[in-house]
């Protein structure tokens, strides 16, 4: 049974699933009760549609109240040029504990941060704690989690996500911090985190920098930087350096990126940078076939078992290619006579996935087309035990008539 895959390239719909009052539903909302905070969260989480057995990486959204559902949008549209991944939005509990939890140091008031603000800011490494300690664990006890986390902040939640990537540099695979607010504390927090940057391992790490294009008409990058009163373009006077900083350090086993928006201001540069940032942590996992084009001579089992090697390795577990991806690669050989490089892709299809219908009726279609009816009835048969198809069924009949 062909079914041909589609790799949707454009920002869109949600993957939702209709519910029978015709709500549509794109994830859960859950709560945690947080002992080291001394409160309950709220966290939104988006499981993809997928085999009961399979396990998804994990992508953590700060300010989830705002992020989540273009974070989920972006995953599934983007499915099969990134892996489908579990979304965990994690909500605040009120604009001013954003300053509390996404900020690394206490403050005194200033023309950018209010009296308020101030009072309750420096709670980054408590909140952390809590990520590390109660929301990882929870989430990873009652989801499907694989083992490759990431994190993505906008803004204070950037500079939540830089804290993450200098303090807590083990706890996630990826880092992406768009448009940062490094401005924190005069810049000294993170003039002192650059300092200790060598003692980093950062070893299979990445890390995506987004920035948007906050300098005023008649400035440019340039003389942006030369502005001493720090409220011209704070946002983007600190995010530079650091960009900076980075090209220079040319730091070893730093998977990293950064891309300037210049149509894009900080409230709008979120979607844009998060959609970018996804395309390049896993720019190394779309399985493309145009690459047999042209190419008779490359045997399509053996490439696609090469790739999905590299893909697992740098994933740190095991990712099979998705069952429509095998079969239609499957189908294109056998109608490019390459028989023997087929039934390999087919047969593979059915160890990977062996209580799917479809594999087997695929594999099927692949025996009448050999000649072999008695293995076709075989492989139609065990298809309709795991599911009555009525394409399946009428091609098992047809073949019954024959013999």
């Amino acid at each position: 049974m062909k079914k041909l895959l589609f790799l949707v390239f454009l920002l869109g719909g949600l993957s939702a699933y209709a519910q029978k009052d015709n709500r549509i539903v794109i994830g859960t909302v859950d709560t945690i009760s947080s002992k080291i905070l001394n409160e309950k969260r709220t966290i939104r989480v988006h499981v993809p549609e997928g085999d009961k057995n399979q396990r998804y990486p994990v992508l953590y959204i700060l300010d989830g109240e705002d992020h989540f559902q273009s974070a989920v949008a972006i995953s599934e549209q983007m499915s099969g040029l990134i892996p489908p991944m579990i979304v965990v939005g994690v909500d605040n509990m009120g604009h001013s504990f954003r300053e509390r939890d996404l900020t690394p140091t206490k403050v005194n008031p200033s023309a950018i941060v209010n009296a308020g603000d101030a009072r309750l800011s420096g709670g980054g490494e408590t909140f952390f704690s809590f990520i590390e300690k109660e929301l990882i664990p929870y989430i990873d006890s009652k989801y499907p989690t694989a083992s490759y986390r990431m994190i993505s902040g906008h803004s204070l939640g950037g500079l939540a996500v830089v804290k993450a990537f200098f303090n807590h540099t083990s706890l996630f695979n990826s880092y992406i911090a768009l448009d940062p607010s490094l401005w924190w504390d005069q810049q000294k927090w993170i003039k002192k985190q650059e300092g200790g940057f060598s003692k980093l391992d950062l070893k299979n790490k990445s890390l995506f920098v987004g920035i948007a294009n906050n300098i005023p008409p008649g400035m440019d990058t340039i003389s942006i930087l030369k502005d001493t009163t720090g409220m011209v373009a704070p946002v983007t006077q600190a995010v530079l350096p650091f960009v900076y900083f980075l090209r220079d350090k040319k730091p070893a086993g730093l998977n990293w990126s950064s891309k300037f928006y210049p149509n894009e201001r900080h409230g709008t540069v979120e979607l844009i940078s998060e959609y970018n940032a996804l395309r390049f942590l896993f720019d190394f996992y779309p399985f493309r076939t145009s690459q047999f084009d042209g190419h008779p001579e490359l045997n399509e089992d053996s490439v696609l078992g090469a790739h999905y090697k590299m893909v697992s390795e740098r994933m740190g577990y095991t990712v099979l290619p998705t069952e429509n991806t095998v079969n239609e690669l499957a189908y294109s050989c056998m109608g490019n006579h390459k028989m023997a490089v087929a039934y390999k892709l087919f047969i593979r299809n059915t160890q990977m996935y062996p209580n799917s219908t479809n594999v087997f009726d695929s594999l099927g279609d692949y025996y009448v087309a050999v000649g072999d009816k008695q293995k076709a009835i075989e492989a139609f048969t065990k298809a309709l035990s795991l599911q009555e198809v009525p394409d399946t069924r009428q091609k098992l009949n047809e073949l019954k008539k024959q013999k």
